[in-house]
């Protein structure tokens, strides 16, 4: 099971480490704590979470519906889909599960640990509850973002395989042009060789 490291993370000290992650940068420290809470009830000490994940512990689970969203702290995180790896998260402050944290979707793909890692999570639905309409924009803002940026680069891997495959049905076209012509030689030598054995075998024969 995840180990839960501490489960309120309103310190100074990490506020500051949060902001510089993605989606957060932008938000102030006045902001960060406005967004965490400040404590006064259980739920805004569940708010931010330090966890630490076992090796092949999974993080989000495909199908499931929440809307929390993790920040590497430390670790390797695998994203699978179908059980076909379609990414590895290893820098800190890298963020996965924005995709189905602002809506009802539920996961469209699993997160698992490959080995021992800690993430910061924070639950979005935090936002329902704050007035602080700024607050509120910045984060949604820097989520659709960093999904307009995932959507481009996935385009861009798309566009790049298609090239690549581009190429190699040209390099493979070309290859067979080549085989082609070599058979075509191969087809005029065995006749020169034949019309040669004809002409030998009418002269052995006078």
């Amino acid at each position: 099971m995840p180990r839960e490291i501490t489960s309120n993370l309103i310190g100074d000290d990490t506020i500051k480490r949060l902001k510089k992650f993605k989606i957060l940068k932008n938000l102030t420290l006045d902001q960060l704590r406005t967004l965490l809470g400040t404590g006064e009830t259980a739920y805004h000490k569940r708010i931010a979470k330090l966890v630490r994940y076992a090796p092949r512990e999974p993080v989000i689970r495909e199908g499931d519906f929440d809307s929390w969203i993790f920040w590497v702290v430390q670790g390797e995180f695998a994203v699978m889909k179908n059980n076909v790896l379609i990414t590895v998260f290893t820098e800190p402050g890298e963020v996965f599960g924005e995709m189905s944290s602002m809506g009802e979707d539920s996961r469209s793909a699993s997160v698992i640990a490959r080995k021992e890692g800690i993430c910061v999570s924070i639950d979005m639905s935090i936002l329902d509850t704050l007035t602080d309409s700024t607050v509120k924009d910045k984060i949604r803002s820097g989520i659709y973002q960093l999904k307009s940026e995932r959507l481009n680069e996935t385009t861009a891997k798309l566009v790049a395989e298609r090239q690549r495959m581009l190429e190699q049905q040209k390099d493979l076209l070309i290859e067979q042009l080549k085989l082609m012509e070599k058979e075509d030689r191969l087809k005029k030598w065995e006749a020169e060789l034949q019309l040669r054995e004809q002409a030998l075998n009418q002269g052995n024969g006078r």
